[in-house]
Formats: C-alpha cells, structure tokens, sequence
C-alpha cells in the first residue's frame, strides 16, 4: 500500500510514483541548508506587508492595512496588481489544518507539514459542514474512495490556485483582467463589463468569474461550478451549489491579501472564509513554468488498480 502511504499521502500530487526519489532528494537538501558553524539559522517570516506572518493575526492586521495604503495604478486609474504572485502560510494537506497531535507516519520530513487552518471564519477555523457533508470531507470517503481531481490533471478549487504562482495581467482598454496559473497552467479570463452570469445550468470545472473593483479592492464573484475540484489533498469539497467571492488588495507594492469566502446550501450550515498572503516575485527573468502533468503523470492508473475513482462530484452528487 506505498500508494496510499507514500512521502506526500495518498498519492494526492502528480510525482507521487518518485516519492522515494522525493524524500532522499529533500533530506539531502534539507541537510545541505543547515547553517555552517557559526552561522545564525534561516529564519522564518515574521511579517509579510507589515502584517504577523499567521493567518489569523495576518487577516486582521491586512484589512485595515488595505484601507490606507495608495496602490499604483493603471492608466485607467485601477490598483496596479500585474506581476508574478506566490501564495504564502498556505498548504495543500488540508485547509482545515495539521495539528501537531495528528499522527504522522508518512516521512521523517513529516514535521515540515505542521500547520495552522487557512480559515479565518468561523471561530472554531473548520468548514461548517452539515452532517452528511462532514462525513464526505475531512479525510473521510472522498479520500478515502476517490483520487484527487488534481491529481490526474484536473484544477484544484480556485483558491487552491492561488496558494501557488499566479500572474495578474490588466490589459489597457479591456474589460476584463487576465489570471495566469503556473498549476496545471489554469487560465481565468475575469470580465469586469458589467455582463451578467451565464445561464444557470451551465456548469464549469473553474466557474463563471465577473469581476469589480470596490475601491482598491478587486472582487470576483464565481458562480456556476460544476463541484468536481477539492479544496486539499484531505478531500475537502463544495458541490454545484457553491457561491465564492474573492477579494484581492494590495497592503503594499509587494503584498496582496487574498480572501475567499464560499457559500453552498448544500453542504454547510453557513458561510465560510480563508485568507492569506500573495507575495511579490522579484526574481530578475522570472516566468511561470509549463507544466508537464499529462505527460508525466503516472499515478492513477495505480490507484485504479487499487480500487480508487475518479471524482466527478459522486459523493454529494447521490445525495
């Protein structure tokens, strides 16, 4: 069972057949960037934009700190958000988090996975699942039945996007402003004319995203997903009811704070939100990469041999 057991878990992500590759690849690594004799260690972020680098101090400080800072602009006089972004205090295992106490067998990099919730709303930073939803996510048969959507080329849910590199065009004289994913190269085309959303029947792997601007404030509103993409590698979902709004302004020239809250009748009890922090690459040259996925993926027919599905929704679908 290496499959459902190896370096990452469950082969949730596409290299998972090099896993062993994988671990003896970062140990090394690992061990080659401790700091000589001498040396102080690598210190960790404390702030990213003036902001506590944790996720809930860090979403508090950002939505006041948008409030004064005065972005750059575009000719037609909009905050001036192009450039390369990178998702920053995020993690793919679970949106909900990793607390220390979870038992993790999987790597002795394991403790590197250690994480806080992403969400900032509700209190408790859990998805305010119903009943049955809860028994669906959080580890429980999407993971346990069913291979990660991304795993097999498909796109992560749309904030999932963004904990990676994303890059933000405003074409001049366009309505609409172009978001570039270096994972599995997802475009989004986000119209800002005013127009209303397809019909709702229409249903899309990414949605239907229209855009405005409140203020400095970029706002998307996604309707029309066809809930067949995971929040994480842990299964958690929303299905075809679901209802995001994404807020994204600049705390600095070099920091975005990224918010998105979701709504789906069907599966929570209310509204939920998560935050963190898009920062800034300054690398002279820097481009996003192609992604080679269908070419190089080679874990689900493994999984298939092991009695994995592939996703398209069946779980809240039979509902």
């Amino acid at each position: 069972m290496w499959l459902k057991n190896g370096l990452w878990g469950r082969c949730q992500m596409r290299n998972h057949l090099l896993g062993a590759t994988m671990a003896l690849a970062m140990a090394v690594w690992s061990l080659a960037s401790l700091p000589a004799a001498g040396q102080a260690p690598l210190a960790k972020p404390t702030s990213f934009g003036g902001c506590p680098a944790e996720t809930m101090a860090f979403h508090a400080c950002a939505l006041e700190k948008g409030k004064t800072f005065n972005p750059p602009r575009t000719p037609d006089g909009k905050a001036d958000m192009q450039g390369y972004w990178r998702g920053r205090l995020t993690m793919d295992r679970s949106v909900e988090g990793v607390d220390e106490t979870e038992p993790m067998t999987r790597s002795p990099l394991s403790t590197w996975l250690v994480a806080p919730s992403l969400i900032v709303d509700p209190p408790d930073r859990r998805i305010p699942y119903q009943p049955w939803a809860a028994e669906i996510g959080r580890k429980g048969q999407n993971f346990q039945k069913y291979i990660d959507p991304r795993t097999v080329c498909g796109p992560g849910s749309l904030s999932r996007l963004f904990r990676d590199l994303v890059q933000i065009l405003q074409p001049t004289g366009e309505d609409s402003i172009l978001l570039l994913f270096e994972d599995h190269r997802v475009q989004r085309v986000i119209a800002t004319d005013g127009r209303p959303h397809v019909g709702e029947n229409i249903k899309l792997l990414t949605g239907d995203s229209l855009g405005r601007w409140e203020g400095n404030t970029f706002v998307v509103d996604v309707t029309n997903l066809n809930g067949y993409t995971w929040f994480d590698d842990a299964g958690n979902f929303h299905t075809n009811a679901a209802h995001l709004v994404e807020r994204l302004t600049m705390l600095d020239l070099d920091t975005i704070h990224y918010e998105v809250t979701i709504e789906d009748a069907k599966a929570y009890t209310r509204p939920w939100t998560m935050a963190w922090p898009l920062v800034r690459e300054k690398e002279p040259g820097f481009e996003l990469l192609e992604e080679a996925c269908w070419e190089g993926e080679r874990a689900a027919p493994k999984m298939r041999v092991l009695g994995y599905r592939y996703y398209f929704g069946d779980t809240w679908q039979s509902r």
